[in-house]
Formats: structure tokens, sequence, C-alpha cells
């Protein structure tokens, strides 16, 4: 398929994403770090217009977010979140992913912490509560593996 085919998905569909869903999984495997740009271009809005929609100071803060040079604060991202109807997790999916795969590996060495601790004699045990809860969290998430000790 040419690069005008996807072109013509794209702005039939009416989506900003949509023509990156279509694509063949080798060049779909590729994701960008933040979608901040593409939803902006999708919506015709200049960085002016959104840096006013969203609080910033000017339109120079805005470049920096949608080249991933800064992330920005909770707050601007909320706002983001709100101006183009798109998850936070979704327009910034390169520091999502990054955080979840942080997040998962401090999960699994807690857990390992945890295990050495548990004492199988007491009942009420702290510790097991929160290793039963940190196991069934991570056998939730996508893509886990379970390993063996």
């Amino acid at each position: 398929m040419s690069l005008d085919i996807y072109l013509k998905l794209y702005l039939r569909k009416g989506n900003p994403c949509a023509a990156f869903y279509c694509l063949p999984q080798s060049m779909a495997t590729r994701r960008l770090p933040n979608y901040l740009r593409t939803h902006r271009k999708h919506s015709g809005l200049s960085q002016s217009d959104v840096s006013f929609l969203i609080r910033l100071k000017d339109k120079s803060e805005l470049s920096r977010y949608e080249r991933n040079v800064r992330l920005p604060s909770l707050r601007t991202a909320l706002a983001c979140q709100e101006l183009y109807g798109v998850a936070i997790s979704d327009l910034f999916v390169g520091v999502s992913d990054s955080v979840a795969q942080d997040t998962r590996h401090q999960m699994k060495r807690l857990q390992t912490r945890l295990r050495s601790n548990i004492n199988p004699r007491s009942t009420g045990n702290r510790i097991m509560q929160k290793f039963q809860w940190i196991s069934h969290r991570l056998l939730e998430m996508p893509n886990f593996k379970l390993v063996s000790a």
C-alpha cells in the first residue's frame, strides 16, 4: 500500500491516529514519545491557540512538549486530555510505556523482598497481605510472565 492510501484512510476516518492503526505491523510498531503535535495538527489549532487554551505562557513551552524536550506538569497534561478528548496515557505513549515498565519492575522487586520476609506461622501477617496484593496486581497486567523463584 502506498502512503497516499494511508493518508486517505487517515482523512476519511476523521481520527488523528486512524492511519497509524491501519498500517501494516512492521510500520505500526514504532510509537512516538507523545502525540501532542498529531492531535494539534488534526484539530487545525496553532501552537498559540493551544497554548492559550491550556494556559501556557507561550507557544515555545508547547513546542518543547511536542518535541519531547520537556515533560508537561500534571495540570498541563490533564488540560491536553480535556482539550483533545484523549487519555493522558494515549497522548504521552512513550512516557506511559516507560513508567509502566519501571513500575512493574519495582513491583517485582518488592514482591521478591516480601517473599523472603513472609512468616508462614503468623496469621494476619501484614507482609503476606502486601505480597498477595502485589502478586495479584502483577498477574492482572498484560504481558506479565510468571517466573519461578
